[in-house]
């Protein structure tokens, strides 16, 4: 039964708008060549940590990462838990995007996050991505210290100076383009994951290495992990319908 001046409706749904035009930005910035290239340097950057981090959390050390002008990137690490570090990279990747995703859809929430993320981005930075003047990557370690410094940095002013609706609208953006990335970078590993010759180097083949299972299960296996949890964080977002307060 009712309760007299209550009204019958007691579920809201967020706005489709936001997400829509999030994913609509992300899918354009993939066709927009050079634009579309610091958020590249963001999502490997993100890849590079993940491996790192779990490194330390599992009791090894994290040395340094490096990010390429290709897009690519390498993380140094010593010790630790193999099966855990390999795939840290790509499934990190892929839950950083979820939990983006569902920080979306608050604006506040969103200009905290920005302000966590760009502030993690300049202190990993400068503690692993110093470039070594003995380093071979001497010019790439420069650019990754130049992109996590600037990255961070632009987030740290645009949580602490824009708007509410800018940042909700680039916390959006970037939570799509980190999801997507994270997919599409699945899909290439999948291709690669069959070869014999240079695409041996990559982390599936790293841990057919060291669990004698194909790398084309490892490969699939992440791309259900990172579509159930990308998903699962789009659906709990913003198609479940939610009590009002």
């Amino acid at each position: 039964m009712q309760a007299p001046g209550i009204q019958p409706s007691s579920v809201a749904r967020p706005s489709s708008t936001i997400p829509l035009l999030a994913a609509v930005g992300a899918f354009a910035l993939s066709w927009l060549g050079p634009l579309a290239f610091p958020f590249r340097l963001l999502t490997t950057i993100i890849h590079e940590l993940g491996h790192g981090l779990a490194a330390l959390l599992t009791g090894g050390a994290f040395v340094r990462f490096v990010v390429f002008p290709d897009g690519s990137g390498l993380a140094y690490t010593a010790g630790g838990i193999p099966w855990l570090i390999i795939p840290a990279g790509y499934l990190g990747t892929a839950f950083v995007g979820a939990v983006l995703i569902m920080v979306g859809r608050s604006p506040r929430a969103s200009r905290i996050a920005l302000g966590i993320i760009g502030a993690v981005l300049v202190l990993l930075t400068l503690r692993y991505a110093l470039p070594s003047v003995f380093s071979v990557h001497i010019l790439s370690g420069l650019l990754t210290l130049g992109a996590g410094l600037a990255l961070g940095a632009v987030l740290l002013w645009v949580a602490w100076k824009a708007t509410l609706p800018w940042a909700l609208g680039l916390l959006n953006l970037l939570a799509f383009w980190i999801g997507l990335s994270a997919l599409s970078d699945l899909r290439v590993l999948f291709q690669l994951s069959t070869s014999t010759g240079m695409g041996s180097m990559t982390d599936a083949h790293a841990m057919a290495r060291i669990t004698f299972l194909p790398a084309t299960f490892w490969a699939i296996l992440w791309v259900v992990i990172a579509l159930a949890a990308l998903s699962s964080a789009f659906w709990y977002t913003w198609i479940r319908p939610r009590d009002l307060p």
